[in-house]
């Protein structure tokens, strides 16, 4: 069994832990050691799984394990990666046995699939994207490194999410467009053409949020 940290401690870092226990019930894969955080501000909810938080992010650089980001903020998954990846630590890719995921795609390390998710065929995903509860991904789609998809939300075929985009709960966007990086689009939004970069987009259709 391979070590394994999960950086972070909140909610999403604990839906990770479940998708660890459930590879584990199927194959024993992972032995978990802990969670890395830098605020150290879910310690009675992490002690209610079994679990410890070891000390701050700054700990993969002495520890040799394998880690996972969980962690929504894609500008401190970026950082978080560079530090692990500075001092030789690869991250793992965990897809939940409840998820599905197609043929012919190209899957980068630290991906995170969670239960119900689903990837079709032929997409290409970036470092240490998060795909949430019930999620889909259709044929043909670009995901960026640390791009985000919550829970529910529909990306359409032939579709690009550049680095660092978060799709909100329920959201949708259509096929074959194009989402810059860093933007947002709020819960429940229905993308029906490209999306420049770093902007919050909310609505159906959506429109960007006045600066």
């Amino acid at each position: 069994m391979k070590p394994l940290v999960i950086v972070g401690s909140g909610g999403f870092a604990r839906e990770v832990l479940d998708v660890v226990e459930a590879i584990n019930a199927v194959e024993e894969r992972w032995r978990f050691l802990g969670f890395l955080d830098d605020h150290k501000s879910e310690d009675a909810l992490v002690t209610s799984r079994g679990a410890a938080i070891l000390g701050p992010s700054q700990l993969l650089t002495e520890l040799d394990c394998e880690y996972v980001i969980a962690i929504a903020d894609p500008a401190a998954r970026e950082r978080i990666d560079a530090l692990a990846t500075g001092a030789g630590r690869e991250a793992a890719t965990l897809v939940h046995p409840g998820a599905t995921v197609g043929s012919v795609n190209s899957i980068s390390p630290g991906l995170v699939a969670t239960a119900g998710s689903c990837v079709t065929t032929n997409v290409q995903i970036g470092r240490h994207v998060h795909l949430n509860l019930g999620s889909t991904v259709g044929h043909d789609v670009v995901l960026g490194p640390y791009v985000t998809i919550n829970p529910g939300a529909h990306i359409s075929g032939n579709v690009t999410l550049e680095d660092g985009v978060t799709i909100g709960t329920g959201a949708s966007v259509i096929q074959g467009l194009k989402v810059g990086r860093r933007s947002f689009v709020g819960a429940g939004a229905v993308v029906t053409k490209d999306v420049g970069p770093g902007l919050v987009v909310i609505g159906i259709p959506a429109r960007p949020l006045a600066r």
